[in-house]
């Protein structure tokens, strides 16, 4: 079963509308090499690849402690900038477990993150939010504006390789870790999860097991700048089968599962008009022993009505742990 666009949510709607006028791809496809190369995906057997947290002052604020830090990004091939990693940790009391939680599409900062999930903390969870690469701080000299398809494959493994790695430093001062995000950074939690080698809860919220239909088939795909990815209308009938083909490299069943699927909660939206039900379902299916949980709201609704039971998707997959 898949949501059409009457049967999405009022505001999902909206926004795919609005953000029509702002065109996904209007750079084109970019770098071609990089493109073909996105097939070699990033494996569990990777070697992890130490980082160092370049910590700045704490600041009190209302009980919790606020910090930010930057490191420089394990996966190469970044412009000037785009390669220094941005995260925000906030910290309470006697925490002893930590969340990692990655980024949204068009997500830049911190602000909506701490908004959703700044009430962990009271649960027990320190909170690291990490800045996706060519958004806030990381962007590049032209903008997230003019990401090109290569740019956000190599967004993707950027996004991956720094969980991952941000994880593998934090395991070290808690006995229980998880990766979480919402949308596209639960979608790429979720990979994060399946190829690191070490046991670490997940949240996926709002996502699936591919990210190809939310291109093609999903109110994203209004978007999609097809002209500037196809000049004539022969190539502009292939775009979408080449897009898919290009995001099929990141299909989370083309991983093998997490250590820790007991650990894992996977969430849908019910009238969510970016990512299609069945995508959330194979997702589940993957991950055998994994939690699937439906929230009813639209893709962005939920972010504003339903922040307690995201919040709850985190907290349970961690005490499964």
């Amino acid at each position: 079963m898949t949501v059409s666009v009457s049967q999405a949510h009022p505001l999902d709607t909206v926004i795919a509308w609005l953000s029509s006028y702002s065109k996904v791809f209007s750079q084109g496809w970019g770098d071609e090499a990089l493109l073909a190369s996105l097939s070699q995906r990033v494996s569990r057997l990777d070697p992890s690849v130490p980082i160092r947290v370049q910590w700045r002052e704490e600041k009190a604020v209302g009980g919790r402690v606020m910090q930010d830090g930057s490191f420089e990004s394990p996966t190469s091939g970044f412009p000037p900038r785009v390669g220094t990693v941005h995260v925000r940790a906030w910290k309470r009391g006697n925490n002893t477990a930590a969340c990692v939680i990655l980024g949204a599409s068009r997500d830049e900062g911190y602000k909506v993150r701490e908004r959703v999930f700044g009430s962990l903390l009271e649960r027990g969870i320190d909170l690291y939010l990490v800045e996706n690469p060519f958004y806030g701080r990381r962007r590049s000299a032209r903008g997230p504006a003019a990401i090109t398809v290569s740019d956000q494959g190599l967004m993707a493994l950027g996004m991956v390789g720094e969980a991952r790695a941000l994880l593998d430093h934090l395991r070290g001062n808690y006995p229980r870790i998880a990766v979480s995000g919402y949308s596209m950074g639960g979608h790429m939690a979720a990979i994060t999860a399946a190829v690191s080698p070490f046991p670490v809860a997940c949240a996926a919220l709002a996502t699936g097991a591919s990210a190809s239909s939310i291109y093609t088939r999903g109110l994203l795909s209004w978007s999609v700048d097809v002209g500037a990815l196809g000049e004539t209308c022969a190539q502009q009938a292939n775009v979408k089968q080449r897009l898919e083909r290009i995001f099929e490299s990141a299909d989370v069943t083309r991983y093998s599962a997490p250590c820790r699927t007991d650990a894992a909660i996977v969430a849908g939206c019910t009238r969510d008009g970016y990512v299609l039900r069945t995508e959330t379902l194979r997702l589940h299916q993957h991950w055998p022993g994994s939690t699937l949980r439906w929230i009813r709201a639209g893709h962005f609704s939920a972010l504003v009505t339903q922040r307690r039971a995201l919040c709850g998707c985190i907290t349970d997959a961690i005490a499964k742990l």
